[in-house]
């Protein structure tokens, strides 16, 4: 667990798991082993793994706590869930009890809140319970955008989800059936400080969490960007952006409209500690941590 805080609100990260785990010429379709030469100085080994060719990714969840609600943003990939990909295949992770760690409960959430419809972002939303799949957290409202939540139901009963498996049947569908959904425009705000802020491009309905307190502000952007090497050279998208061109528009005014402002930003698979600050880097952008 790492905290921050922002006035009154906190942030804490609760991993569920932090390793090299996608091929760069996999992940990234304009993946150029020349341009990553330039950069290997602060890249390998925390950023990237050279023997396997791997970029390192971290799966977390962030737990904000504020003088009203305690909320808790993007849930991985859980636990027992059928996927067709090995590494998130009927796991067992020990996110619960990292979760539990942090001082709360399931019962203690106010909001979930999913910035993107993900499989790697809705997996705890549920968990198995006498074989169906139930909320995780009984007394949430779970936060879906609008245009989100259309997108991916449209997806499932179209059968479009082959590569990871139909995970809006066991992580979404669930919390529709118990009638625990909270459906939203883009730019919800959940209450004073805590705004959403519409992120499209990776999906369709992606929104990234504004937070402002004290005079001090954060962003947990959601998957905008999923590594590092992005702020360096912000037209490279992901295999997994549902529109690779969208999503190159957003992060490219994302970095432009932040860079060399005191606002913390929080992506969510950057690795330890994950949040730091976009600074001007000649012709582009860089990233650097809280801690330097």
């Amino acid at each position: 667990m790492f905290d921050f805080s922002f006035g009154d609100i906190s942030v804490t990260r609760i991993v569920e798991m932090e390793m090299p785990m996608l091929g760069g010429t996999e992940f990234f379709p304009d993946w150029d082993p020349q341009a990553i030469e330039r950069h290997k100085d602060w890249m390998v080994p925390r950023h990237f793994d050279p023997v396997s060719g791997k970029v390192v990714i971290n799966i977390q969840a962030f737990l904000i706590r504020t003088p009203h609600h305690t909320i808790l943003v993007d849930t991985c990939v859980g636990n027992h869930k059928p996927r067709n990909r090995d590494m998130f295949n009927d796991q067992v992770f020990p996110w619960m009890d990292n979760f539990r760690a942090a001082g709360v409960t399931p019962e203690d959430i106010d909001f979930v809140l999913c910035t993107h419809m993900h499989v790697d972002h809705v997996g705890w939303n549920t968990k198995l319970e006498d074989g169906r799949w139930v909320p995780t957290f009984p007394n949430a409202k779970y936060i879906f955008s609008r245009k989100e939540l259309d997108f991916w139901m449209q997806q499932s009963e179209q059968d479009q989800m082959t590569r990871t498996g139909d995970y809006v049947a066991d992580s979404v569908l669930p919390i529709l059936e118990a009638k625990r959904e909270l459906v939203v425009d883009m730019d919800h705000a959940i209450e004073d400080g805590l705004t959403l802020e519409p992120l499209p491009g990776h999906t369709p309905g992606m929104v990234g969490l504004n937070v402002t307190s004290g005079g001090e502000q954060a962003i947990l952007c959601g998957d905008m960007m999923h590594h590092m090497i992005q702020c360096h050279i912000p037209d490279w998208s992901t295999v997994a952006c549902a529109d690779q061109s969208a999503a190159r528009v957003t992060r490219k005014a994302f970095l432009d409209r932040y860079a060399d402002r005191d606002v913390t930003i929080i992506p969510s698979h950057f690795p330890n500690p994950t949040a730091g600050f976009i600074i001007p880097s000649g012709d582009s952008f860089a990233f650097r941590y809280v801690n330097g």
